[in-house]
């Protein structure tokens, strides 16, 4: 049998005993606490009387590429005092598991699904995800308790869009404080209201998407705080119109032919909804061939293009000409699928152009986080827990420990 100095554990207040097993795949080592004197925690006197010993598992990292178990001789003591008996506690293990081996769990659920994380380290499914939760639920209540000036406010679904939840963000940490069930005024107006009344007049600027639900939360909880439109939703709702209007025109075609719309302008329909500014001199060329065979498209297109100058803009002047360089083209020729970005303009106009006056903020941060959680999502092959999503999405954002 290998004498106990082979072996190092590198664990602290630990006295190892004797190797159980030394195989190639695994390792089994006997350890016991340093400590010969405890105190009770019935009377508070010391003792070091043992009434008994049990043998308790414990997992812990590998060791040399092996899996290594540690046997817990865990004694139960005596108290001459209060003629109490108890167990005693250790620091460095938590439940089945070692602490170190807990931390490496919680790292490796960032990217993994909890079913791969329990696999390698040979523990049950429920152990790793108690772990994981465990640990969020501590960053979550850590990170809720600071007061945040920026919020990040979106919805994801748990499993093939139903189910949705409310995402919250700090805007300027990029961590996610919070997942709340449900995208409606109650599911944010029950986080805010939890935060507290001090909490939320520290909170000076909302970002959300275009929710009706939202816009109604904020009003009622943050009503002094700034509300802006995130950028990239205003984006798709301006571009979805000329989309509409391109499929209208490639549909034009000679009767009984096929197929029954211009398939020119139907390849260049990624160029349509760019920016000017991102197209290359290939691209402005296709783009202007197509342009100057359709003049309703080319007229479409110049429209957009001013709506995408709202954001462009440096100062909130430049995004007013912007704004009126579209109203002069929209009064010159009205087109139908055009009303929509027309209906939210009058609809969303404050929270729209709060954009310059919150310093150009963004729901950039909490988009890259939802890209993540689709990641862990297909992995997973969906959610059907909201308390062990709400882990995941702590897990993956910054803050965490490494």
């Amino acid at each position: 049998m290998p004498d106990r100095m082979t072996i190092r554990l590198h664990l602290r207040r630990i006295r190892v005993l004797e190797v159980l097993v030394d195989a190639v795949e695994r390792l089994v080592v006997a350890v016991e606490d340093l400590r010969t004197v405890v105190r009770c925690p019935h009377c508070g006197f010391l003792t070091s009387r043992v009434h008994d010993r049990r043998r308790i598992r414990v997992r812990d990292l590998p060791h040399g590429g092996r899996l290594t178990t540690l046997v817990w001789m865990r004694r139960r003591f005596w108290c001459r005092n209060c003629d109490q008996r108890h167990v005693e506690s250790h620091p460095e293990f938590r439940g089945k598991v070692t602490r170190r081996l807990a931390r490496q769990m919680v790292r490796d659920a960032k990217d993994m699904s909890i079913k791969a994380v329990a696999s390698r380290y040979q523990v049950s499914w429920w152990l790793t995800m108690r772990i994981v939760k465990a640990h969020a639920g501590q960053l979550e209540e850590h990170r809720r308790r600071r007061r945040c000036r920026i919020l990040l406010v979106d919805e994801t679904s748990l499993r093939r869009r139903h189910r949705y939840v409310t995402v919250i963000s700090d805007g300027e940490t990029g961590t996610v404080l919070a997942v709340v069930r449900h995208r409606d005024a109650n599911a944010l107006g029950k986080f805010l209201d939890a935060q507290g009344p001090a909490w939320r007049r520290h909170v000076q600027v909302v970002v959300t998407d275009g929710s009706k639900a939202y816009q109604a939360a904020i009003r009622r909880w943050l009503p002094d705080a700034t509300h802006v439109l995130d950028r990239f939703h205003v984006s798709r709702w301006f571009s979805q119109c000329l989309v509409e209007v391109r499929r209208r025109i490639q549909r034009r075609g000679d009767k009984d032919t096929r197929p029954a719309f211009d398939p020119t302008i139907f390849r260049s329909r990624f160029l349509q909804v760019m920016r000017y500014d991102h197209l290359d001199d290939t691209q402005a060329s296709r783009l202007a061939h197509v342009l100057a065979r359709e003049p309703e498209l080319d007229h479409a297109w110049r429209m957009l293009q001013h709506l995408y100058g709202i954001h462009l803009a440096a100062t909130d002047a430049d995004a007013n000409q912007a704004l009126g360089a579209f109203i002069d083209l929209w009064q010159e020729r009205p087109l139908e699928e055009f009303w929509p970005a027309v209906d939210r303009l009058l609809g969303w106009a404050d929270e729209i152009f709060n954009f310059h006056d919150a310093g150009r903020i963004t729901n950039g941060a909490i988009e890259g986080r939802m890209n993540k959680l689709g990641v862990l999502k297909r992995v997973a092959y969906g959610f059907t827990n909201l308390h062990n999503f709400a882990a995941r999405a702590v897990l993956i954002s910054p803050g965490v420990p490494s």
